[in-house]
């Protein structure tokens, strides 16, 4: 059975289920039955006690995000301000200790919510979660002890909360299941860093799981599969032990760039919107950013960002990269992906509906704030614009029209900007496809988001178990629409083709990108080395054979044969 989540840490893991269960800690009584004296001397017995279970961990772990974390939450702790507050809530508000800590830190972690500044921000969770070690401490609610694990575990929970992972104690836990989180919570950014796969966003898992049966997380897929057979559960430990050798020899190849075999040379960039992954693009020697995410910093807000922030994010990663494209993809907001001051109400296919581009083409002021912010720091980098969700060409007319006024908005109070920004569109629905030549002559560039373009091409929602084993981008009417739109590009010198979604990491969708003539493979920052490598190992006129033989086949599975057979003669151990 397949479980597909949202992907937070990328990688393999295999190993028993162990159900971490979360205490209810809003239901704890908060009325004063003790003295007021006795309450504050057990805030300060609590605090004290947390602070020493933080120091402890310092003094135990190697990782530096670790003990930097728990520096953070020790600092926080130690406040003169935040015990007096909450001193000062016992007496005026006649609380208990627990009572206190709920409405002091509450009340923080509302106000850093709120604000527009990323960085304080993302320290409301550090709020929230130093509020729950607290009152975990306060109740007697035992943690759970990873050093007592003996054997390979993969950790289900409704909300896992970043202090399990704190301890250090990692050496068994291979894998991280959550029903609540996000890549850029901490436990999202721990696992990531620490290089455990992680899944999250999986409805009720922990419910269906039960402790002991033997799962595999690949959360370069974002999927986890459960009721292997003992042949399943050899082949996916064969298939990790394989990836971790790989892994580790793929590290020398950072400064390589992606040429053939008969020296065809192609882009290899990364996918992003993750903030912590600003420094990470020349980790793996990518050849830029393919694509950045905005909804990520648009998401969890209860107010719109501001221009200023904005511009700040995409300035920050424009003079990281100063060198390297930076493709930004204006807001794709709607279908799974819900801002509580965007007023999209409830519709029965949202996926279809009012979201990305249709929904900012009528919200012009909104949009305009996004270009802008856009436009400005293209001053300090090699940034391009591109618009997802299209489905004709007015679409395309009526957003250039938009940017053109936020560049004479610009242009008028003399805000320097790049007057030649390159503007592109996302191929991911069909009728784009087909009118890739047209669209093409109002654009620089186009992208092709596979995932998409496969659901909406084969009317497949791949989330839906039941007919997710149709969704399937080798599908031959999919891969028509993927060589339509590549070969479109080929009538123009200076206009090229990418690709961003799941495909373009895919081996044996390399063979066949490599065949059509792709230029750009944007991929998970986890997968870039690999896929670096791959196209070495290929023959750019080899794979054009294969293409042409392949684009004859009726069926994905001849399709998948023939592929698979010519990426185990060419990739070796890669494969």
């Amino acid at each position: 059975m397949e479980y597909f989540g949202t992907k937070v840490g990328p990688g393999l893991g295999i190993g028993k289920v162990l159900i971490v269960e979360n205490v209810s800690l809003e239901k704890i009584p908060e009325k004063l039955i003790n003295s007021t004296t006795d309450e504050k001397k057990k805030l300060k017995d609590v605090i004290n006690n947390v602070v020493s279970d933080y120091d402890k961990i310092i003094s135990e772990v190697q990782e530096t995000d670790i003990k930097d974390l728990c520096q953070f939450y020790k600092m926080l702790l130690l406040s003169p301000s935040l015990v007096a507050e909450l001193e000062e809530t016992i007496e005026k508000y006649q609380v208990n200790a627990a009572g206190a800590i709920k409405k002091v830190l509450n009340n923080k972690e509302t106000e850093l919510s709120q604000l527009d500044n990323a960085y304080l921000r993302e320290r409301s969770k550090d709020i929230q979660e130093v509020r729950n070690k607290l009152l975990r401490k306060l109740i007697g609610v035992k943690e759970l002890d990873l050093s007592l694990l003996s054997e390979n575990t993969i950790l289900v929970s409704k909300e896992i909360n970043p202090t399990l992972l704190l301890s250090g104690h990692l050496k068994y836990v291979k894998g991280i299941i959550s029903e609540i989180g996000g890549k850029t919570s901490h436990v999202g950014i721990l696992s990531t860093s620490l290089g455990i796969p992680s899944i999250f966003g999986i409805e009720n898992i922990s419910e269906i799981l039960e402790d002991n049966e033997i799962v595999f997380v690949d959360g370069d897929r974002g999927v986890v599969i459960t009721d292997m057979t003992n042949e399943d559960i050899k082949k996916y430990e064969v298939k990790i032990a394989r990836e971790q050798e790989i892994m580790s020899e793929l590290k020398e190849i950072k400064d390589i760039k992606a040429v053939t075999k008969d020296n065809h040379r192609y882009h290899v960039c990364i996918n992003t919107g993750d903030l912590t992954e600003l420094n990470k693009v020349n980790e793996v020697g990518a050849d830029g950013i393919g694509l950045f995410r905005t909804e990520f910093l648009f998401l969890n807000k209860i107010t719109p960002p501001s221009e200023e922030y904005l511009f700040n994010v995409y300035r920050s990663f424009a003079e990281n990269n100063k060198n390297k494209v930076m493709i930004i993809r204006t807001l794709d907001i709607g279908g799974d992906k819900k801002c509580p001051y965007i007023d999209i109400p409830e519709e029965a296919n949202p996926f279809l509906g009012y979201r990305a581009i249709r929904y900012c083409l009528d919200n012009k002021d909104f949009f305009k704030v996004s270009l802008r912010a856009m436009l400005r720091a293209s001053n300090y980098g090699k940034i391009q614009i591109m618009y997802p969700m299209i489905s004709n060409i007015e679409e395309v007319i009526k957003a250039n029209e938009i940017l053109d006024e936020a560049k004479d908005e610009l242009a008028n109070s003399q805000i320097p900007f790049d007057r030649n920004i390159k503007v592109g569109v996302m191929i991911e629905i069909p009728s784009a496809a087909l009118m890739a030549d047209t669209i093409l002559e109002k654009v620089d560039f186009l992208s092709i988001g596979t995932n998409d373009l496969t659901q909406y091409t084969l009317a497949v929602d791949r989330g839906n178990q039941r007919v997710s084993k149709i969704y399937n981008y080798f599908n031959p009417g999919v891969l028509k629409l993927i060589k339509m739109t590549i070969d479109a590009s080929k009538k123009y010198s200076n206009k090229q083709v990418g690709m961003c979604g799941e495909m373009a990491s895919d081996p044996l969708g390399i063979i066949l990108l490599v065949g059509m003539g792709l230029d750009e493979f944007s991929v998970n920052i986890s997968r870039a080395l690999k896929v670096k490598k791959l196209i070495t190992l290929l023959s750019a006129e080899d794979c054009q054979k294969i293409t042409e033989k392949v684009m004859k086949m009726t069926n994905e599975q001849d399709i998948e044969i023939e592929l698979d057979n010519y990426a185990k003669k060419v990739f070796g151990k890669y494969y």
